[in-house]
């Protein structure tokens, strides 16, 4: 199944500047590895050294935040995974 993913303004320096990318996959966490497949180097800005999904990364599935347990979570045709990361600084 094919998913558009939308990219906060960090990660599309591995889309080519690209906001929205497709990808493919029946759930975030399958859409994420296409991502990283399509797009090497963006992993480290999505994973822990664990393989998980960093807690300053954020998912939403048709505008709705899920959190690391929803990512297993199926998603239908021409839904929408938008990815933003949670950055701060002092």
């Amino acid at each position: 199944m094919s998913v558009n993913v939308k990219l906060s303004l960090l990660l599309r320096k591995f889309s080519n500047g690209e906001e929205m990318v497709e990808v493919s996959g029946g759930t975030p966490a399958e859409c994420l590895r296409d991502l990283q497949d399509k797009h090497p180097g963006i992993e480290e800005w999505l994973y822990d050294k664990q393989g998980e999904v960093k807690p300053q990364t954020w998912l939403f599935v048709n505008g709705e935040r899920i959190h690391g347990d929803e990512v297993g979570k199926a998603l239908k045709d021409g839904d929408e995974l938008s990815i933003m990361l949670a950055i701060v600084g002092g």
